[in-house]
């Protein structure tokens, strides 16, 4: 049985190359579709290609749409959000520090 698993996450900064990198390496570790939507325009957030282009198009304190679509889609939704959290952490905590 499929699930559908819906998180809206607000982006506090932009993410580095390696951080799209590794959201699409996570991405690709579930059975479930992931799809990101902003804007009526949604991407595979397992191909990098569609991630790198929708990272250009969001501004910070944007709201975007992550849907999982699969067996393991609960999971994935949770720890892919978690992750994006810590990770948008991490930008912020490297941009203060070199002020």
């Amino acid at each position: 049985m499929n699930n559908v698993e819906t998180t809206s996450i607000t982006l506090t900064g932009k993410l580095n190359m390696n951080s799209l990198i590794s959201f699409v390496k996570e991405a690709k570790s579930f059975k479930s579709n992931v799809a990101l939507y902003r804007n009526g325009h949604s991407i595979n957030g397992k191909n990098l290609t569609s991630v790198i282009t929708f990272n250009l198009t969001v501004k910070e304190n944007d709201s975007i749409l992550m849907i999982t679509d699969g067996e393991d889609a609960e999971t994935a939704s949770i720890q892919l959000a978690d992750w994006l959290t810590k990770e948008m952490d991490s930008v912020t905590e490297k941009t203060l520090s070199l002020m």
